[in-house]
């Protein structure tokens, strides 16, 4: 039975009993150089002088699911973490859960070339998000969505506002996790950098716990 990223991510023990995952050592790799690009863009990120909004776009790739980190391309290039909070509703053939997520990037502007630069907004944005995914009577997939309104951040980020909205799509064997839509930055040009979310053990526990009889099933 197939499973997707994201209840993949709940299963595996959500930042308490981290299960190795097989990746390849290309991905590894990628992984590494990624991070490394981001960290020295985020060192060197700016707030943005006035308050704009900026159309966003793209692809969400998992790369750590024991971890719930993920690589967001298309107008946001950097790395994404998962942190479920709650498990809302779970059953056979609908599952919903809470919780918060941090990306730590860039607003790839143009000419768009996949990495941050100077000229992009960059830092660290702050996100809470409210999951759900529907599944057939076999377990499978038939949809998953998810909406995540944006609270603030750090660096170019900071008293950012705006939501994002993603969909996970089955495609053969596989799960394609899209994403689109709106960000403003310096919309609370009072607020500072925000402390970054970590993950909690207690929320951890309670969703291994409630999850850990359908693990044979599959999520965004």
């Amino acid at each position: 039975m197939k499973t997707t990223p994201r209840r993949t991510a709940v299963l595996t023990g959500i930042a308490l009993t981290i299960a190795g995952v097989g990746i390849a050592p290309a991905t590894v790799a990628q992984s590494a150089d990624s991070q490394a690009t981001v960290a020295r863009s985020t060192a060197g990120a700016a707030r943005s002088d006035g308050r704009h909004t900026v159309r966003v776009a793209g692809r969400e790739i998992p790369v750590d699911l024991a971890n719930g980190l993920y690589e967001m391309r298309g107008s946001l290039v950097g790395d994404w973490k998962y942190i479920p909070r709650e498990v809302l509703h779970n059953n056979p053939t609908l599952y919903a859960e809470a919780g918060v997520e941090v990306f730590k990037g860039c607003i790839d502007r143009r000419p768009r070339d996949g990495r941050c630069t100077r000229r992009d907004h960059r830092g660290e944005l702050h996100l809470a998000f409210l999951y759900w995914a529907s599944f057939d009577l076999d377990g499978d997939l038939i949809k998953g969505q998810c909406v995540h309104p944006v609270t603030g951040g750090r660096g170019a980020f900071a008293g950012a506002r705006g939501r994002l909205d993603m969909v996970d799509t089955p495609i053969g064997d596989e799960v394609r996790t899209t994403y689109r839509g709106r960000i403003t930055l310096n919309a609370v040009p009072t607020e500072g950098d925000a402390d970054t979310p970590l993950p909690s053990s207690e929320a951890g526990t309670a969703a291994t716990q409630k999850t850990s009889a359908i693990s044979g099933r599959r999520v965004c």
